[in-house]
This record gives C-alpha cells, sequence and structure tokens, in this order.
C-alpha cells in the first residue's frame, strides 16, 4: 500500500487543518452553505486563481532522513573524502620500493683491456630511520577518524536543514488551508450581503464590497500556492532529488498547525518542560560532532608536529650490486698473455648531511597549525557556549508565544469575528465591521502559524547548538 493510499489527499487534509483553526467559528460553518456554494462558482470569484498541482506524495521526517542518508549529494562527496582518507593510511604504510639499476655494454669499450669498463648490477634501497614510517602512519590514521567525524557534522547539519525545511512546508500547507477556510468565510459574507441587497436592506456596494474581499483572498491563495512549490523543491533539494516538473509534497505531521498540543515528529509539544540550561550546555560538548572533530583536529595536528620533527634525521639510502669484466679472448700481439676474468661485489651507502637546512621551517609551521588549532578549539567552545543560550532562549519565547495565542489572541479573535459577523447578518453592524473582524482573525492565525514555525527553528537551533537530537 502507498502513501498515498494510505494517506487522504493534501485538499482533505487542508480541510481538516481549516476546520480546526476554525473550531472557534463553528456557528458559522454551517451557515448559509448553499448561498455560498453558488456565490463561490461565480466567473467573478474564480479569475486570475493559480491552480496548485496536487501532491504526488506524502513523506514524513524520519523518511526524509533516510533519503538525505542515501541521496543527499554532500553527504556522498563526504563519504568519498572518507575513502580518500582511508587510502592515506595504506599510502603511508608502503615501504620503498628497491630500485634495481645495470650497466651492461657491447664493443671494445667493454671487452678490450686498457680501454674497456666492467659492467654491473645491483639494488638500491631507501630505508626511513626516526620512526617515520609509524608517525606517518599514525598521522593518516588520525585524519581517517577527523574526517569520519567530519562527515558525520555534515550529516547532522543537513538533518537540521532538512528538518527546517519540512517544517517550513508543513507552514506553506497550513498556510494554504488558512487561506481557503477564510476564502470559504467571505464567500458567505457575500451570500449574506447578496440576500440584504436581495431584500433591500443592503445597498449594492456592500455586494461588490463582499466580492472585493473574496478576489483579495484569490491573491493570497496563488501567494500560498507558490510558497508550498518553493517549500517543496527545496525539501527535494536536501533529499537528493532533481526535480523534473513543478510539485507538491504533503507533509506526515501538522499537528501544532492544527491548534494541537500533541507530541510531533518536528518538535515535541509546547506543553513540555525545558530541561535545565544546566545540563543542557555540557550535554552540547560531549554531543556535537564539530565539538569532537576541533579535538581531533588538534590531535592531527599534533601528529604532524611529531613527523615534521622527524624529519631532522636523514633517511639512509643503501645500495648493493655484483661487477664483473667481459674482456676479450684474442687480445693484441703485443699482450703477454690475456688476464683472466674479474668479479666483485660492492656496497654503496647514502646519507644526507643537515648542515645548512635541518627542516626548521616545516617544524614551525606544523606547530603553529598545532596551536592555532587549539585557539579555533577556544573560540568554537565559547561559540557553543553563546548558541546554546541564544537557542534556549529562542525556544522559551516561542513558546509563550505559542501559550498566549492558544489560550488568548486566537480565542478572543475568534469571538469577534463570530459577532461581526452575526450582527451583519442581523443588520446590527455594518459589513466593514465584520470583514474587519474576519481579516483580524485571518492576522491572528498568521501570526500563530509565524509564532509555530520560530518555536520550530528555535527547537533546530537547539538541537543544532547541542549536537544532538533532544527527547521528544
Amino acid at each position: 500500500m502507498t502513501d498515498r493510499e494510505m494517506k487522504p489527499p493534501r485538499r482533505l487534509f487542508g480541510a481538516l487543518i481549516a476546520l480546526s483553526s476554525l473550531m472557534f467559528m463553528a456557528p458559522y460553518a454551517m451557515a448559509a452553505q448553499t448561498d455560498a456554494n453558488q456565490a463561490s462558482n461565480s466567473p467573478m470569484l474564480n479569475a486570475g486563481v493559480v491552480t496548485s498541482p496536487s501532491p504526488t506524495r506524502t513523506i514524513g521526517l524520519s523518511t526524509c532522513f533516510d533519503k538525505a542518508d542515501q541521496n543527499n549529494r554532500e553527504i556522498i562527496s563526504g563519504r568519498w573524502n572518507v575513502r580518500i582518507a582511508q587510502a592515506g593510511i595504506k599510502i603511508a604504510s608502503a615501504i620503498p620500493n628497491p630500485q634495481f639499476n645495470a650497466q651492461l655494454g657491447f664493443g671494445p669499450a667493454f671487452t678490450q683491456l686498457f680501454t674497456g669498463q666492467t659492467q654491473q648490477i645491483g639494488w638500491f634501497q631507501q630505508f626511513q630511520t626516526a620512526g617515520k614510517r609509524t608517525k606517518k602512519i599514525e598521522l593518516a590514521r588520525a585524519n581517517a577518524e577527523l574526517v569520519e567525524l567530519q562527515l558525520e557534522t555534515l550529516r547532522f547539519s543537513v538533518h537540521n536543514r532538512i528538518r527546517r525545511a519540512y517544517a517550513e512546508l508543513a507552514a506553506a500547507e497550513a498556510y494554504e488551508a488558512l487561506i481557503e477556510s477564510q476564502r470559504a468565510v467571505g464567500v458567505k459574507l457575500v451570500a449574506i450581503a447578496q440576500k440584504r441587497f436581495d431584500a433591500g436592506k443592503a445597498a449594492k456596494s456592500e455586494v461588490l464590497q463582499a466580492n472585493l474581499n473574496v478576489l483579495q483572498f484569490d491573491t493570497q491563495r496563488n501567494q500560498a500556492q507558490g510558497r508550498l512549490q518553493q517549500a517543496t523543491a527545496a525539501l527535494s533539494l536536501l533529499l537528493g532529488e532533481r526535480p523534473e516538473q513543478i510539485e507538491v509534497i504533503d507533509v506526515d505531521d501538522n499537528g501544532l498547525f492544527k491548534l494541537s498540543a500533541e507530541k510531533t515528529e518536528i518538535v515535541p509539544a509546547p506543553t513540555r518542560s525545558l530541561p535545565p540550561l544546566e545540563q543542557v550546555l555540557p550535554a552540547a560538548y560531549e554531543s556535537r560532532p564539530d565539538w569532537k572533530a576541533a579535538q581531533q583536529q588538534i590531535f592531527v595536528n599534533r601528529k604532524a608536529v611529531a613527523l615534521a620533527q622527524s624529519q631532522r634525521v636523514p633517511d639512509l639510502y643503501v645500495g648493493s650490486g655484483y661487477v664483473f669484466t667481459t674482456f676479450s679472448r684474442s687480445q693484441p700481439a703485443v699482450l703477454a698473455s690475456n688476464p683472466p676474468q674479474q668479479s666483485g661485489v660492492f656496497l654503496n651507502v647514502t646519507v644526507e648531511e643537515p648542515i645548512f637546512y635541518q627542516h626548521q621551517g616545516q617544524i614551525r609551521q606544523a606547530i603553529a597549525t598545532w596551536r592555532q588549532s587549539e585557539r579555533q578549539l577556544d573560540l568554537l567552545q565559547a561559540q557553543i557556549t553563546t548558541d546554546v543560550i541564544t537557542s534556549y532562549n529562542s525556544v522559551s519565547i516561542a513558546r509563550a508565544n505559542i501559550f498566549q495565542f492558544q489560550n488568548e489572541l486566537i480565542p478572543t479573535a475568534a469571538d469577534v469575528a463570530r459577532i461581526a459577523r452575526r450582527g451583519y447578518e442581523v443588520g446590527a453592524t455594518s459589513l466593514a465591521d465584520a470583514i474587519v473582524a474576519q481579516q483580524q482573525y485571518q492576522q491572528t492565525l498568521s501570526s500563530y502559524f509565524d509564532s509555530v514555525v520560530a518555536y520550530q527553528n528555535a527547537w533546530s537551533d537547539l538541537e543544532k547548538a547541542v549536537g544532538a537530537p533532544l527527547q521528544r
């Protein structure tokens, strides 16, 4: 069974969001339904509306993480860095190959006495001194561990960006549902205005004003659908996908936008208390992959210093070979007799004399790099503390705003809109008052959605600052 078969289409899901967001306006959800349907089919009200593509699939946040681990281009590139670093261990472990040399000749220069030369074959081998090979291996292994930590840092960063993109997509979906629900309320106002005009209780201008109110929702609908498509494209890029057409993805988690305080996959419920700051800060130093990578970088640089210092001891080059003659048996008559063939073995030792230069530059450079990495760790420590405190404070403020909207602002705005609409229906208030009240209620819900997004982003920043997913 596909995700689409398991979950209702986004239009139905949007209707559920709209119903939840308008739970304070229930008395109006049933009013003038027939007239609203007739008004909504008016060509005047549907002109200039961009049709949003139907959602192609429904996806959850955990599924997004799995897809990114497999297909995200940054993560794939990072995995190749690990393979490169592992190959560096093999390179560092290599023992220099021996060199073979031979001097073989033909003609009088090699066969005639007095002018002839000896011929030889031999081998030449480099011997690394002062434990250079061991130090190279240790450095390569330390660097491989660093690259793996850097990959984990990148992976955590990608997951954090996916969480924000997924939250933005959920907000875009909820905002579109809000516009649709508020447009439906505007259509109802058109029906009421038309009834009052037909009964001679209202001027034609009120019908036109109500129609204008609905037309303004059409532009907002277009913006909401564009936001949906842009949020989908941003999420698809992080998932490692290459969009070939305009697409809309349906999120599987939209609890907070439905005025629900239930646990969601994106963030914990705002009603759940935050852990004390005194517990969060130590956790950051234990969990943040970039902190671990910075510590490993210091270890790598110390190994580089040890290797640079070992370069002061010259390597030893040893050669050995076999020398032999190939003089001709028939020599000129002036020679009393032909000498016998001769042969021998030789040993050749070569070593550099570090008189003028003892690799001082490389050693000083390695030490300076090591000290610099220590200062960078100090800087990162200060940055972690700042990030944790700032994001922790942002989460606290966002939670307080959500409580304020859910407990006071939204119920009050809903009551004002309901009373104003009912008052216009019975002739106690003007259409302008009803429209203003409706706009205030819409703006309140829109601001609430912004607070939810701020809470989700603040939570993502807090997890990024801590360096690990916090318990939900």
